[in-house]
This record gives C-alpha cells, sequence and structure tokens, in this order.
C-alpha cells in the first residue's frame, strides 16, 4: 500500500513537471542542461567548420574562372587553375556532410525539452496506473503496461539526453588530439585559399588582353609597334600564369591534407553525436531490461 502511494505521488510529479516544461514556461528536468549545452556545443563547431570549408570552396571556385589571355592579331585564353576543380569537388561535398551533422545539432538543441516532457508525462502516466494497480489490481495486464510506460518514459526524459551528454563528453576527451591536428591542418588550407583569393582579385576576370595601337606613320611603324605591345602582353600573361601556377601547386600539395583532415573532422562528429551516445543508451537499456527481468 504504501510503495503504491509513493509510485503513485512519484507519477504525478513527473506529470506536472512534464506538462509545465511542454507548456514553454522553462525546463526543470536536470538533464536537460548538458544535452542543450552539448548540442549547443556541436552546432557551434559544425558551424565554424561549415564557414572554412565554404571559404575554400569559394577561393577554388573563383581562382579556377580566372582566364589569362593574349593577342597577336588573335585573342587565346586560358585557364590555369582549372586543375583544382577535383579539389573543389571534394570539398563541397564533405561541406555538405558537415551541413548536415550542423542541421542535426541545432534540431537535437531544440528537440531534447519536448521530447524529454513528453517522456516525463509517460513516466507519470504509467506510475499512476501502476499506483492504481498495486491499489485495487482489477485490471488484467495493466501493470505490465504501466512498467512499459514508466521505462520508456525515463530512457526518453532520462537516459536519452544523458547519454547524448556523456558521449560527446567522451569523444571530445578521447579525441582531442586528432581534432587539434585536423583543424589545425583546416586553418593552414583556409589561410592559403584566402591568400589565392587575394592574387586572385589582381587578375579582372575577364583575363589581360593586349591591345593593339596603331601608331601614325607607315607600315612598319604600325608593325613594330603591334609587335612590342604583343610582346609585353605575352610578358604578362606569363608572369601571371607563373604566379597561379605556385598557387595551384601549393593547394595541390595539400589537397591530400585537406582531404584526411575533412574525413576525421566528419569521422569524430560521428563518433561524438552518433557512435558512442548511441553505445551508453544501448548499455542504459541492458541495464534497464536485466534489472526488469530480475524484479
Amino acid at each position: 500500500m504504501r510503495r503504491g502511494a509513493l509510485i503513485g505521488l512519484l507519477g504525478l510529479l513527473s506529470l506536472a513537471v512534464g506538462l509545465w516544461e511542454l507548456s514553454g514556461r522553462g525546463p526543470i528536468n536536470p538533464a536537460l542542461a548538458p544535452a542543450s549545452a552539448a548540442a549547443e556545443d556541436i552546432a557551434a563547431t559544425t558551424a565554424g567548420v561549415y564557414v572554412s570549408l565554404r571559404i575554400i570552396n569559394a577561393a577554388l571556385s573563383t581562382a579556377q574562372e580566372i582566364e589569362v589571355g593574349a593577342s597577336v592579331g588573335a585573342q587565346a585564353t586560358v585557364q590555369p587553375l582549372k586543375v583544382l576543380e577535383p579539389v573543389d569537388d571534394t570539398v563541397e561535398r564533405v561541406a555538405g556532410v558537415v551541413f548536415a551533422v550542423a542541421v542535426g545539432a541545432a534540431l537535437a538543441t531544440v528537440g531534447f525539452a519536448p521530447v524529454a516532457a513528453l517522456g516525463l508525462c509517460l513516466f507519470g502516466v504509467g506510475a499512476l496506473f501502476r499506483a492504481v494497480d498495486d491499489l485495487l489490481p482489477v485490471i488484467d495486464g495493466l501493470r505490465v503496461s504501466s512498467a512499459y510506460a514508466m521505462r520508456l518514459g525515463a530512457v526518453l526524459a532520462i537516459v536519452v539526453p544523458l547519454g547524448f551528454a556523456g558521449g560527446v563528453a567522451m569523444g571530445e576527451r578521447i579525441t582531442a588530439p586528432q581534432w587539434e591536428a585536423a583543424i589545425a591542418a583546416l586553418d593552414a588550407v583556409t589561410t592559403e585559399a584566402r591568400v589565392l583569393t587575394g592574387a586572385g582579385e589582381e587578375m579582372p576576370a575577364g583575363g589581360t588582353s593586349v591591345p593593339i595601337t596603331a601608331a601614325d606613320a607607315g607600315l612598319f611603324a604600325r608593325l613594330g609597334a603591334q609587335l612590342q605591345a604583343a610582346g609585353d602582353g605575352m610578358g604578362e600573361a606569363v608572369a601571371a600564369v607563373g604566379r597561379y601556377r605556385e598557387a595551384a601547386v601549393v593547394l595541390m600539395s595539400q589537397a591530400d591534407e585537406l582531404f584526411r583532415a575533412s574525413l576525421t573532422i566528419i569521422g569524430i562528429f560521428a563518433l561524438r553525436t552518433l557512435v558512442l551516445p548511441a553505445l551508453l543508451l544501448w548499455g542504459a537499456l541492458a541495464l534497464m531490461r536485466r534489472s526488469a527481468g530480475a524484479g
């Protein structure tokens, strides 16, 4: 009798807290604070990584469109940095994955509170039914249904938020060296991309074309002026191609490092937000099933 009264009181308290949180008056569940903080940290971190990748993507896309041209009677242009296209495609795909992680973290930030509130309500209803079954055992199967509702409510209200927060914290501690190395490599490539963008701004998007001017003189004078202007223009074009080739070599030499750093970052995000929380949740559920079976 006393046990049933205590379970009923706990059910009323859980139901009241759950309804309070569902009304939007503020979280009371202590398990929400670490989970929300972990989700916000993941969202902020992924946003910074996404911005860095987009800077690299924009720099590479802009560099590919740079044209260097010259004319001797007829005009010809080349795009010396088109070789960066495979790197650009890889960065764009990685940025898409990181953006998906950021969206998931933002969803978790705003979704933990209502899910935990529903879990408290479910736990409260199950506890009330359990108390009724203890006091008035008149409905067959009520104890089994109430026990299942209490376990599911406890998982949603307590185990899932704490499991996520614990998985993220454990992942941060375990993967700290790999994370720092990957972020350092990404920052280095981002710096090179900004340098390339600045160098690209020095060259007009339409290329450098050498105007052919005609002097108010005879045929040989006009031909000499034309050849001299064409030679100057070709010299400038060759110098520009050399500068951009050096920038392309730098970025291409860092392509493997960028790819490894990007995969490392994605793997760390997956470990922190999916693998470790799922393992903790699985362990908690296994303990709950074993405890229920022993009881």
